[in-house]
């Protein structure tokens, strides 16, 4: 690798590094910050160092050491502020459980411990003090090829751990790859057991692919290795597949925002719909709150009439679902119908508009409160008196200058003298 990317390795795992060759071991930065160094992409959070040394001698090594899985190898060094994951070199007994390995046994060089490495483009280890790259299984060519693919057989390495499957299609929507043949192909072999998996590791992997740059290219692979039904079966037993890929392909006009793309894909399936397939993801209530939400702004936009919405709508739209979900809604509906840019500008901008003037959207924003209007109009505590003030909250709604407290106590003494004068059933 060139000087330029020696340059990208931060000076704290450079100094890890060489410390531990100065204690005669050999130690490299692996994983996936050497697959964004070889791409050049921006310098990664996490920084994995693999070395030739005992945990028990990387811990004698430096002065602030955590023994974060001492018994598998690693440990947690803190150096200048950062956190460094350094590993002994291993390779994994038999994965019994499909996902642990029964054993680990220590080894003595690089390549064995980048043999057990899920993908190509994550079987790398860089050097950051010579400029060594180790490549073994031909990472880099892959990333040039724009190609994952499984170190060794891809049936072995899913069988050691079924999520794999899934991160497959997550590196293809975040680094826009196209899979192997015989990866898809093993992965339709065993699109059933991804079961096997909890539900909340797919969960995870599958927001971390709605964080993507496309996440459409990870969720068709999805479909294509077989395994969409069994991790998103509420939308494949509603959509068929060949209306899903254009869902796919909306979600990649959206920000990378989990909950603006879910509310997209999951639309189809409706806002209650989408609480239940959330709840069995294993999603926080929150999560599934807010995705529900945008899922009924969007919908009711889409229902708008031709004249489409006003800032009025708006409004009502924002104190129905929460003013934080009315510009997702809003991009959401836009995607779903195939807006132009000038019309996603027009009615993003009337939103922006409707909220930067701040304003009433419940009933604590009002000028008024319950006890002002029981000393005003003389009612007493009760159901009456939240009639009332939701009654003012949609007056406020259509004409927001009302919200004051001598205009909303005048209509307040409207509303319970017109209740007054109304028939009784």
């Amino acid at each position: 690798m060139s000087d330029e990317h020696c340059s990208v390795a931060p000076a704290q795992v450079v100094e890890v590094i060489a410390a531990l060759k100065a204690l005669g071991h050999t130690a490299y930065i692996a994983g996936g910050a050497v697959r964004d160094m070889v791409m050049g992409r921006p310098s990664p959070e996490d920084w994995d160092v693999a070395t030739s040394a005992q945990p028990e001698q990387v811990m004698a090594a430096f002065d602030r050491v955590i023994p974060t899985g001492a018994a598998h190898g690693t440990v947690t060094v803190r150096e200048g502020g950062m956190s460094i994951e350094v590993t002994t070199y291993r390779i994994d007994g038999p994965y019994a459980d499909g996902r642990h390995p029964e054993y680990v046994r220590f080894v003595a060089g690089i390549e064995d411990d980048l043999s057990r490495r899920d993908f190509t483009i994550n079987a790398m280890a860089f050097d950051p003090t010579t400029g060594e790259l180790v490549d073994p299984f031909g990472g880099r060519e892959d990333i040039l090829g724009g190609l994952i693919r499984c170190v060794g057989d891809p049936a072995d390495r899913f069988a050691e751990d079924k999520l794999r499957m899934v991160r497959a299609a997550r590196f293809a929507a975040k680094l826009g790859f196209r899979p192997d043949p015989r990866l898809a192909a093993a992965a339709r072999e065993l699109a059933p057991q991804i079961q096997q998996v909890s539900v909340e590791r797919v969960t995870d992997e599958l927001t971390k692919m709605m964080r993507a740059p496309r996440p459409s290219l990870g969720l068709a692979l999805l479909d294509e290795m077989g395994i969409a039904p069994y991790v998103l079966p509420e939308l494949c037993a509603l959509v068929p597949r060949w209306r899903r890929a254009p869902l796919y392909a909306m979600c990649d006009e959206l920000p990378a925002e989990p909950a603006e793309r879910f509310a997209l894909l999951f639309a189809p399936i409706g806002a209650a719909g989408v609480r239940r397939a959330l709840a069995r993801m294993r999603a926080s209530n929150r999560a599934g709150a807010d995705v529900a939400a945008i899922i009924r702004g969007a919908l009711a936009l889409t229902a708008t009439a031709s004249g489409g919405p006003t800032a009025y709508s708006l409004r009502l739209m924002a104190s129905q679902i929460g003013a934080g979900s009315l510009a997702p809604a809003v991009r959401v509906a836009c995607a779903m119908q195939s807006c132009s840019e000038d019309e996603r500008h027009a009615l993003s901008e009337l939103a922006r508009a409707v909220l930067a003037a701040r304003p009433a959207l419940c009933v604590r924003d009002l000028a008024v409160d319950g006890h002002d209007v029981m000393s005003s109009t003389g009612i007493s505590p009760g159901p009456a008196v939240r009639r009332v003030l939701s009654a003012l909250l949609g007056e406020v709604l259509r004409d927001p200058a009302a919200n004051t407290k001598q205009r909303l106590l005048e209509l307040a003494r409207e509303i319970v003298e017109a209740e007054r004068l109304s028939p009784r059933v």
